[in-house]
This record gives C-alpha cells, sequence and structure tokens, in this order.
C-alpha cells in the first residue's frame, strides 16, 4: 500500500514538471516543515511523571494545481508526514489534506466545490480568533502559525468547510450600482444509517449596493438535520437571518462611516418533546470616525446581544477547553490532568476543532471572560470605543479598545453582571530614529486587563474576577539574514466567577463555582534566520511558570522547551 502511495506521487510530480514548460496548465505548489522539540516538566516531588519528552516531524505538502481552460481550476494537495524514529519508511504517512474544484460560467458566476474557505457576518458565520491571540509577539507566532496553517485557520476568519458555493453579481444602469449575490451549502456530520441525521449548513447573503455611499444587505444561515438519512424523527435547526447597512459620507476633512447589523435567531428540535425551543434577537451599531493620518482613527460600538440568542456558525469556537493536552498531560504524584496553559495554546493542534458546533462550548474565564465566543457571545450589552494612530515617520503603532458592558439579563438572579475591558497594543519601530541602522529594532507592548463583578445581597454569589495579561515583545536584526526576536508574557486569574451549566438543548441549568489565583509566565527568544520571505530557520528556547494558589490539586510546575522549526512554502 505504501509503495502505491509512493508511486501516486511521483506520478503526480513528473505529470507537473513535464507541463511546466507548457503554459503552466499544470504547476506544483505546497510547503515543507521540520520540526524538533526537546521538553522538560518539572513540578515539586513529582517522583512519578517522566520529566523528558523529545518530539518531532518532518512533513510535505505538495499540491498540484490544473488550469485544464481559462474558466476552471482544480486544486490537489497531498500530505506527507514521518515523525521522527519512523524509520525506512514505517513512520510515513499520507493523506490527502485538500482538494476544490473552482470555476467560472458566462463571465458571470463564479462557483467553487470542495474544500471552502467562507465566512458572512460576526453574527452569522464567522471564525473568532482563539483567546491571547490578539497581542502576541513574534517569537509566539512561530508555533501559533503552524497551528493556524495545519487547520485552516486565515486571518480572514473564514471557516474550512466542505461543499459547494456559488455567487455572481447583477449590474444596473439606473438607481443602484449592483447587487451581489452569494450563497452557499455544506455537509457539517455524515448519517451513521441509525440515530444520527445527515447535518447540513447552509446560506447566502445579498448586498443591494446603491452608491459607495450606502449598502443594504441581508444574511441568512441555517443548520439543520436532513429527515430520513437517519431512523430518527428528531431534526435539529438554527436559523438566523440579520439585516446589514452601511453608510459612507464624508464631511469637511472627516471621513465618517456609519455600520449596523441587526436580526433574529432560533433553535429548536422537530418531533422532540423535551426541546422548547430559543429565540432572540441582536442589534451592532459602529460608527467610524477618520482624517486621513493626522488624527487617530476613533471607532464607537454599541451592541445588545440576547440571552437566547443562538447562531451556531458564529458561536464556534477554536479551542475545546474540555480536551486535555497532548504533553505532559497528566503530572505529579497523583497523576492530576495539567492544566490547559498559554503554551498549549500556541503549539497544541489537538485543543482545536476544525469543525462547528451545535453547543455553546465550555471557555476558560482566566483567558476570556466577556466575550468568549465573539460579538454574537450571548446575553452582552454596551459600549465599545477603539482608536487606532500610526505617527507619520511610523514609530509608534498604537491601537487602544475600551469596553463597558453588562448582561442583559441576570442569571441566578436580578443582578447584572458588569464587564469592563482595557486593551491596548503598541509597536515601537526603533530604527526609524537611526539612519545608519539598516536592520529591525522593534518593542512591541500589548495589555489586557477584564474585571467581572456583581454585588448581590447573598455574599457567597458575589461575584468579582480579574484577569491580566502583559506581553512585552523585542526584535533586534543583527544582519540583513539573522535577527533575535523575544518576549515576556505574564497572565494572571484572580478571583470568584460562576459558569453556567448548559443541557443539551443549550439551557442553563444549574451552575458552577470558579475560583483561582492563578499565575502563569513564558519567557521565549528566538534566532531566526531567513532565507527569504518564504523560508525561515528558527531556533527557539521557552519556558513557562504556572501555579494556581487556590487550587491545591493542580500543584506549581514549570515547562522549559527547545526546539528547532524550518518553514518553508514554495
Amino acid at each position: 500500500m505504501i509503495q502505491k502511495k509512493y508511486i501516486v506521487v511521483i506520478a503526480l510530480t513528473l505529470c507537473s514538471t513535464i507541463t511546466l514548460g507548457q503554459g503552466k496548465k499544470v504547476w506544483a505548489s505546497g510547503a515543507a516543515r521540520s520540526v524538533f522539540q526537546q521538553n522538560k516538566l518539572n513540578s515539586a516531588g513529582d517522583t512519578i511523571t517522566p520529566t523528558n519528552l523529545n518530539s518531532g516531524n518532518t512533513l510535505v505538502d505538495v499540491a498540484l494545481n490544473a488550469r485544464p481552460n481559462a474558466n476552471t481550476f482544480v486544486h490537489a494537495m497531498v500530505r506527507v508526514r514521518n515523525d521522527f524514529g519512523g524509520f525506512w519508511g514505517s513512520g510515513v504517512t499520507f493523506d490527502m489534506r485538500q482538494m476544490y474544484l473552482k470555476g467560472l460560467v458566462n463571465d458571470a458566476v463564479r462557483y467553487q466545490l470542495g474544500d471552502i474557505n467562507y465566512k458572512l457576518s460576526p453574527y452569522t458565520f464567522f471564525n473568532n480568533q482563539e483567546e491571547l491571540s490578539s497581542h502576541q509577539s513574534e517569537v509566539l507566532n512561530i508555533y501559533r502559525d503552524m497551528v493556524h496553517y495545519d487547520l485552516f485557520y486565515t486571518d480572514d476568519n473564514t471557516w474550512r468547510q466542505q461543499g459547494a458555493a456559488v455567487d455572481f453579481t447583477l449590474e444596473f444602469s439606473k438607481a443602484v450600482k449592483e447587487l451581489q449575490v452569494n450563497s452557499f451549502m455544506f455537509r457539517n456530520r455524515p448519517t451513521d444509517f441509525g440515530q444520527s441525521s445527515e447535518r447540513i449548513f447552509f446560506g447566502g447573503n445579498a448586498t443591494l449596493l446603491q452608491s459607495d455611499k450606502l449598502a443594504v444587505g441581508l444574511n441568512y444561515v441555517d443548520m439543520m438535520d436532513v429527515l430520513g438519512t437517519s431512523r430518527s424523527e428528531m431534526a435539529f435547526h438554527n436559523p438566523v437571518i440579520t439585516g446589514t447597512t452601511e453608510i459612507h459620507q464624508k464631511v469637511n476633512a472627516y471621513d465618517l462611516s456609519f455600520t449596523s447589523e441587526s436580526g433574529i435567531s432560533e433553535m429548536y428540535t422537530l418531533n422532540d418533546p423535551n426541546a422548547k425551543g430559543l429565540r432572540d434577537y441582536f442589534y451592532d451599531l459602529d460608527l467610524k470616525i477618520t482624517r486621513g493620518d493626522k488624527l487617530p482613527s476613533l471607532s464607537v460600538n454599541y451592541i445588545n446581544v440576547g440571552p437566547q440568542f443562538r447562531s451556531v456558525g458564529a458561536q464556534s469556537r477554536r479551542i475545546n477547553f474540555e480536551s486535555q493536552a497532548q504533553m505532559f498531560n497528566r503530572y505529579g504524584n497523583d497523576q492530576v490532568v495539567r492544566p490547559v496553559t498559554q503554551l498549549d495554546m500556541m503549539q497544541d493542534a489537538s485543543l482545536y476543532q476544525p469543525t462547528l458546533s451545535m453547543e455553546l462550548q465550555r471557555f476558560a474565564p482566566q483567558y476570556d471572560n466577556v466575550q468568549p465566543y465573539g460579538k454574537a457571545t450571548p446575553n452582552r450589552k454596551g459600549l465599545s470605543v477603539n482608536a487606532i494612530h500610526s505617527t507619520n515617520n511610523e514609530l509608534i503603532n498604537v491601537d487602544a479598545t475600551y469596553r463597558m458592558l453588562s448582561e442583559v439579563v441576570g442569571q441566578g438572579t436580578d443582578e447584572l453582571r458588569t464587564f469592563n475591558v482595557i486593551d491596548l497594543s503598541a509597536l515601537i519601530r526603533l530604527d526609524t530614529l537611526m539612519p545608519t541602522f539598516k536592520h529591525p529594532l522593534e518593542v512591541s507592548l500589548g495589555i489586557t486587563n477584564q474585571n467581572t463583578q456583581r454585588d448581590i445581597a447573598l455574599d457567597t454569589a458575589d461575584v468579582d474576577f480579574t484577569s491580566t495579561m502583559v506581553d512585552l515583545g523585542v526584535k533586534v536584526g543583527l544582519s540583513k539574514d539573522f535577527a533575535i526576536i523575544g518576549s515576556y508574557r505574564m497572565i494572571n486569574a484572580k478571583g470568584l466567577e460562576f459558569l453556567n451549566t448548559r443541557n443539551d438543548y443549550s439551557e442553563i441549568v444549574d451552575f458552577e463555582r470558579f475560583n483561582t489565583e492563578m499565575n502563569q509566565s513564558i519567557m521565549s527568544v528566538a534566532l531566526r534566520y531567513t532565507f527569504d520571505e518564504k523560508n525561515h530557520l528558527n531556533i527557539v528556547w521557552q519556558k513557562l511558570n504556572y501555579e494556581d494558589a487556590a487550587n491545591s490539586e493542580t500543584p506549581a510546575f514549570d515547562l522549559s522547551q527547545f526546539g528547532i522549526v524550518y518553514s518553508m512554502y514554495f
């Protein structure tokens, strides 16, 4: 079987090589990566857990691209991976990583079949960034970028799905400029021919562009079970419909942009007498003011998201905190489950999920307790203010946000939780002050402070929870190709909070007490050699320290890591 797969890969490579000289109708692309890690865990008094763990692998993604005609494009990628220690082919695996076909019909209708990256709006279909990703020094992205590449996470917040998508544009000569229409249908779950029906996720968007100053749109999505594909008579549904508005206007020297989105959602299960069904609303208003480069751009946002608002495509999370880290997943003489740390979140792909979930998944308050499901987090209302500014010489770039939110309705009491968030990031390019210094010299700073409070007559149910993240990064260019990059990131979380316990119908049935005094920090240093913009070699050292004084069942530990990471794209 392995020999057959080798033959297939060689044949595809030869085919692409032969046709390269024939107008590039077929060509190869892809990526390669080699990673070696040496990890060491230390916990006082631990005489059971092995303290050292070595791992590594080499992989190559080879894609065959074909353009049989001017209106059709085909892409297929195979991954070949060998974990270190697998000799003579015994540790080699072959996987079809992705495959899709896209094209253009009559120069008007675009389509794509197979693997598709797709999104709509933050309340209908949107892949929110994972925790701690908004402020992350360059050195911390070495491992994080590998996880994102493997799971098809992109900077434009698309979800990787399998199915079909079609879009087209109608142009008009009067009254309106154009109508943009796109639609999709994805297979979320196959049937087991028993009690689990086929589950699909479908929807689309229509945007009427009246002019460059005005646009209105309509979004619709629904996740549903297809009756008749199994023996089950129950069918899950989650339709969401929203309307959007964009207004752009110039007033004197100021550019004003007003955007809004509002809508309703339902979640119910047909033929299930225990399912009550959930229905709610939301609205989101945003005003942005800019004046070229002379003043900071200023944005003011107000949201109101109902407590029963449910949108599978927008509320699905990347990280599953109910899973365990792969590396040293148990430690201590009692062999307790090791908590998921910021180091695991950067490099453990097993914690992440590439699919949509019909449930509101558990989250970790110490990393994000305010909007863990993005803007579509239910039971939130309030104001946010954001300012972004860059100096003319690009010496300083600053992005600052303040959020003042609260619950829409109380949970377990009439009193509301209040949330206050300060979010600041800054990049200082010191090399701009030194004309003779031809290499990067940068300092970055990221600060996030979240506070949650609720005061009620029953002291034992009071909520007072605070988490703070500080990330300090540095980049020093030693030559044209060499650079040292490093960072120190600290996360502190302290206080009492109550987490919701939900049943299978996403209804709150109980509350779980969450108390922590967590302190964790990570120091990272890397030496980077850049062969070219798509070819890097990194030698990385990291050390993590973790303790939680409020939870004696999880002993303090530190985890050190030495790694060599080579990555290439072609």
